[in-house]
């Protein structure tokens, strides 16, 4: 009788570890959006370090990327706690909207520097 009752909580424990990842939803960001973070962090520091250089005197802008590499892994950690909190039933569709995001500013990068530098014929 205990033998019984012991494969049965055996294979009641496989079963629930093998749906574990199906019902777990959507943890990670994605390494685009990763990326995509850690590159406006970085622009958005930069810019802000050398305001406050313009400001103050005081040249900052060599503590930018310090700056963004400490806080970019907080900044992920927070996105993806509030990603966990989205229904499991979304995640392709949330994982969609990251990746328009990031095609959408990465186009818009790509859009103003190129109106910024004009091609020369050299």
């Amino acid at each position: 009788m205990f033998i019984r009752r012991l494969i049965l909580f055996v294979l009641v424990i496989l079963v629930l570890t093998a749906c574990a990842p199906a019902v777990q939803g959507l943890t990670q960001l994605p390494d685009e959006g990763r990326q995509l973070v850690f590159i406006l962090l970085a622009a958005g520091v930069t810019y802000l370090l050398l305001q406050l250089s313009a400001l103050t005197g005081i040249d900052l802008k060599g503590y930018a990327p310090a700056i963004a590499t400490a806080l970019g892994p907080v900044i992920i950690t927070i996105l993806e706690s509030y990603l966990q909190l989205i229904p499991p039933a979304f995640d392709n569709f949330v994982l969609t909207i990251i990746h328009l995001i990031v095609l959408l500013v990465g186009s818009l990068g790509t859009f103003f520097l190129v109106r910024r530098k004009p091609a020369t014929l050299r």
